[in-house]
Order: C-alpha cells, then sequence, then structure tokens
C-alpha cells in the first residue's frame, strides 16, 4: 500500500504537467480543427529559455525569486514560438485541407527539435545541484511518500496547473475573447459576419496553448535533462491525453492528463518492465476509442461535408 500511494502520487503529478500540454492541443483543435504535433517542441523551447534566463540571473538570486522569473520566461518563451508558428506556417495553409495542415505540423516538429539541436549541439542541459541552495539542488530535495521519494518540485505541478485551468475556463467561459472563441469553434463564416476577426482569436489561441507548453517545460526542465527530443513522447502522450478527456473539452484534457499520468505510474506500481511504460498510454487511447470515441467528457460533433 505504501508503495501504491507513492506511485499514485507520481502520476498526479506527471500527470499535471501532461493535462498542461494538452491544454494547448484541445484548444487549437477546438477552434481550427488543427492536430498541431509541433505543441511538443513549444514545451521543449520553453524549458530551453527558462534555462537560459537561469544562467542570465545574477549569481545568488534567491530561488524564491527565481523560480518564478524562470516560469513566467518560459511561458513567454511558449507564447513566442507559438504565434510564429501559426502565422509563419500555419496561417497560410489554413485552407489547404487537414491533410497539409497536418503534414505542416510534423514538419514544423522536426524543424524546431533540430533547430534547438543546432544551437545546443545537442548537449543536455541541466540545472546544477551541486552547490546548497541553488535551484538544480532545491529542485531535487525530495519527500518520501509511501516509501520513495517525491521531488520537492513536483508538488507545484498539481496546483499550478489547477489555478491555470481555472483562470483558462474562465477566459473561454466569461469574457468576450472567450465567446470569439466558441463562435469561431462553432461556426467561423457566421463569426466573420458578425464582425469577429478571426485571425485575431487563432493567433491567441495559439498564444494561449502556448503559455501553456512553455510552463510545462519550465516545470519539467527544474527536475530533468533539457535536450531538443524532449518534447517527442510528452507531446504525444499529452495528444492522447487531449482525446481520452475529449479533445476540445477543457475539463476533458485535465482529466485525461492525469489518467495517462496515473496510468504509466500504476504500471510501475504492477512490476510490469518500465519500457511498457509508455505503451500504456497507447492501450488507454485505443480502449476509450473503442468504447467512447468522443472521449470521456468529449461531445458528439456532426461534421460538415
Amino acid at each position: 500500500m505504501d508503495n501504491f500511494l507513492f506511485f499514485l502520487t507520481s502520476g498526479l503529478c506527471i500527470g499535471a504537467v501532461y493535462a498542461l500540454i494538452a491544454l494547448g492541443y484541445t484548444l487549437v483543435y477546438g477552434i481550427i480543427k488543427l492536430i498541431n504535433f509541433a505543441h511538443g517542441e513549444f514545451y521543449m523551447i520553453g524549458a530551453y529559455a527558462g534555462f537560459g534566463i537561469y544562467l542570465v540571473l545574477p549569481s545568488g538570486t534567491p530561488a524564491i525569486l527565481s523560480i518564478p522569473l524562470i516560469i513566467l520566461s518560459s511561458g513567454i518563451a511558449g507564447i513566442i514560438i507559438a504565434v510564429l508558428t501559426e502565422q509563419i506556417a500555419y496561417k497560410p495553409i489554413r485552407k489547404s485541407g487537414r491533410l497539409a495542415a497536418l503534414l505542416t505540423a510534423i514538419g514544423v516538429s522536426f524543424l524546431l527539435q533540430n533547430l534547438a539541436s543546432f544551437i545546443n549541439k545537442a548537449n543536455p542541459l541541466q540545472y546544477p545541484s551541486d552547490k546548497s541552495g541553488s535551484i538544480g539542488e532545491i529542485c531535487q530535495r525530495s519527500i518520501v511518500i509511501g516509501g520513495g521519494g517525491i521531488k520537492i518540485i513536483q508538488f507545484v505541478y498539481i496546483p499550478l496547473t489547477i489555478v491555470l485551468t481555472l483562470i483558462l475556463w474562465h477566459i473561454v467561459m466569461k469574457t468576450n475573447f472567450g465567446r470569439a472563441m466558441r463562435a469561431v469553434s462553432q461556426d467561423p463564416d457566421a463569426a466573420a459576419l458578425m464582425g469577429i476577426d478571426i485571425n485575431s482569436v487563432i493567433r491567441k489561441t495559439f498564444l494561449l496553448g502556448g503559455l501553456m507548453a512553455g510552463i510545462a517545460g519550465a516545470l519539467i526542465g527544474f527536475q530533468s535533462v533539457i535536450e531538443p527530443m524532449m518534447g517527442f513522447m510528452p507531446g504525444l502522450k499529452a495528444f492522447i491525453a487531449a482525446v481520452v478527456g475529449g479533445i476540445g473539452s477543457i475539463p476533458g484534457a485535465v482529466l485525461g492528463g492525469f489518467i495517462i499520468g496515473i496510468v504509466e505510474n500504476m504500471v510501475l506500481f504492477c512490476n510490469i518492465p518500465s519500457g511498457y511504460k509508455d505503451v500504456a498510454a497507447f492501450v488507454v487511447l485505443i480502449l476509450v476509442l473503442l468504447i467512447r470515441p468522443q472521449g470521456i467528457l468529449g461531445s458528439n460533433v456532426r461534421e460538415k461535408v
């Protein structure tokens, strides 16, 4: 039972990160029906940006100040790369069909991975933990729960994800911009006739998604190695989480993230080789698609032909 509590807590923590990334997938898909496979790279760039800010901060900056600055900077980096990607890569082919958009997204993903590899010479980065009181040392500190150690920084993941989700929910449901988002999602042509700036709505949607991905990258960067391919698997799992929860649904993205995080940790709890941990997410995806194709909290939507 002690081990179960440890793996459950660990699953909830990593699930919160998947949820943050999944929110970006679900926002973009909900508005323009685009599966943005470059979204994992927004997360990767957020991690790199956070580390870059760490390098330029004055030596001795208190962690209580530097950690929020790094998270904020990562979010801003996520915004910048997301908006640039939408304007340069996606906007010109918006009316070219879903296949063109999908291939473009995959191409952007590989481009960003290779660009990061070229700039950083593929050298993995990690916050130094050899000095007491440094960011790396603080983020590597652990609390024993159920016979295992959970890093202190991981306890930030869940409340931060909840707060950001509530803010996002308020934006979508209670603001004029949110009403414009929902109008564009339901009928872009009618929304345009009503005077809604479609391009602005799409751009701001990418902005929100990039913010979430960048922040998620900072959180994972605190506790693990930062490298060009780090966004691939978390991005894929976050996409699975969005589909499992019901892509287009904000609560669904969060629920899906926690489900995937818990399931992959339960694989370890059951003493199944860790190599099968990633497979578990795909098993969950297949089961959900067989039982409820629209996702747990998704709704059936008729496609226009």
